[in-house]
């Protein structure tokens, strides 16, 4: 006998899985995520504030404090905030702001704002591997797609929006009133219109599509942040699996050994160019040493960059039984330190040729890259013999934010500037155009090395308050609080400069 069958459940009763759960997957969960309205509203305001102070002006105060209040809210959504490493990066990423306001070089401030990003998002999406890093820095942008539901039910939760009304109706009173009254005064006094012109934005119609499109971008990546904070993706589950040891040892061994020879061929090569000196090179090469120099420096860099890469996978193929792991150890802290020499050469080559041409500062920079890239071999090596290499990754990223901090620190416009000038008073030549295209962080030194006002570059004195930069004062200070508008020719030297009236 049969047993009767069992009802099917209707189609239409069975639960559908959301849409994004299915895009996403594992990697992304949203689990007991509950509606937040008051993060909503915070990212609203900053995005307000951000449409106030950013549009027409220029770096500043101002800048660091809107990006201060981003940061702000999204760090109050991570409840992760008092464990050391996070303390550690906040600092960090509060010091890495703080260039907006103190340094008037835009390349450096840039840099250094998106440093913040990167360590601020892999903090909060917990990225350890460098997989996990690289997909922490997706995970804002994506959030707009994957934080709509929250958003949604945020918007619309019956326990929120009880409080929505009272507090949309008291804003919106109490900008009207001011607005009502603050155009009343404004027009009946001169000074207090003034006052009133540094604070309040202006609202024409040509500038209200602008203000708008900050508000939302602001506010969406504030936002993006805050889910992020809320609800981390799983960004470890696209790291790479442990690596398998080859069978047979040559497989490893011969690449490796064969590359660590031919390092070791590199630095005899440096040692009898520097024991043989300029006029052995000549003889040998045909090449000037400032020629030799600066053929060299980009490849050393892209080997340096690609010997982390062939230690990273040999380290994963070579054996790793106890009686096998001790000579591909060996060979690759062998091959770290032969690294080392290749980086010590890099810098070197670099320093003669800035000597030889002058400063600029991409030439500060790719120096400072590789200096840093150096730093990670010696990462790298402690790993190795520590034999824990997770937390490398993180150090890595940690430091190159240190190292863009420290150049900030150490104000590289004026550095250049200094430089160049001390290279014109040994050898007479300097390109005064560039000197003139720097930014106010290098006017103080330029006017004390006696430079006048048509070639040095360009700072405006009508900066309110929200634009003050400590740089821009500087070099006001410096010019006596005037300004200066630059004019530089192509054909005008430093001598001309120091002559002219």
């Amino acid at each position: 006998m049969t047993s009767p069958a069992l009802p099917q459940p209707h189609p239409a009763s069975v639960p559908q899985r959301p849409f994004l759960d299915d895009l996403f997957g594992a990697l992304w969960p949203e689990n007991d995520l509950t509606a937040r309205p008051r993060y909503v509203a915070a990212a609203l305001g900053a995005g307000l504030l951000a449409a106030v102070v950013l549009p027409f002006r220029d770096a500043g105060l101002g800048t660091t404090l809107v990006l201060g209040v981003v940061c702000a809210v999204v760090a109050s959504a991570d409840r992760r905030l008092r464990t050391p490493y996070h303390l550690l990066t906040a600092v960090l990423c509060a010091l890495l702001l703080a260039t907006a306001a103190v340094r008037d070089a835009d390349w450096i401030v840039a840099l250094c704002l998106l440093a913040t990003f990167a360590v601020g998002v892999g903090v909060l999406a917990e990225g350890r591997s460098l997989p996990g890093l690289v997909a922490s820095g997706l995970a804002v942008p994506l959030a707009a797609l994957r934080g709509l539901p929250w958003l949604g039910r945020s918007l619309t939760t019956t326990r929120g929006s009880a409080s929505w009304a009272p507090v949309v109706r008291t804003t919106g009173l109490t900008v009207l009133l001011v607005l009502v009254f603050g155009l009343l005064f404004a027009s009946a006094d001169a000074l207090f219109a003034s006052w009133a012109s540094a604070v309040v934005p202006d609202l024409t119609l040509d500038t209200v599509f602008l203000r708008a499109f900050v508000t939302l971008a602001v506010g969406g990546v504030t936002l993006s942040g805050v889910y992020v904070a809320l609800n981390p993706p799983q960004v470890e589950r696209i790291a790479l699996p442990a690596g398998q040891p080859v069978r047979r040892p040559y497989e490893w061994f011969v690449p490796i050994g064969l590359v660590t020879a031919l390092f070791a061929v590199f630095v005899v090569a440096q040692l009898t160019v520097m024991f043989g000196g300029h006029a052995y090179l000549r003889r040998t090469t045909g090449l000037t040493y400032a020629e030799y120099v600066h053929q060299g420096f980009g490849q050393l860099t892209v080997t340096t960059v690609l010997t982390l890469g062939v230690v990273a996978v040999a380290s994963r193929k070579a054996p790793r039984s106890s009686g096998r792991e001790m000579l591909p150890r060996l060979l690759l802290g062998a091959l770290c330190v032969l690294t080392l020499v290749v980086v010590a050469s890099a810098l070197h080559r670099m320093d003669v040729y800035e000597e030889a041409y002058g400063f600029t500062r991409l030439r500060l920079l790719v120096s400072v890259f590789e200096g840093w890239l150096g730093l990670v071999v010696l990462l790298v090596m402690a790993a190795g013999i520590s034999r824990r290499g997770g937390w490398v990754p993180r150090a890595a990223l940690l430091s190159g934010a240190t190292a863009l901090l420290a150049l900030a620190a150490l104000n590289p416009d004026a550095y250049i500037a200094r430089h160049n000038v001390e290279r014109f008073e040994e050898t007479g030549k300097v390109d005064a155009v560039y000197l003139a295209g720097l930014s106010g962080d290098a006017v103080p030194v330029l006017v004390s090395s006696g430079i006048n006002r048509g070639c040095l570059p360009s700072v405006v004195a009508d900066d309110d308050w929200l634009e003050w930069n400590l740089g821009r004062q500087r070099a006001l200070d410096a010019l006596g609080g005037t300004g200066s508008t630059g004019g530089t020719g192509s054909s005008t030297t430093l001598a001309d400069c120091r002559s002219r009236p």
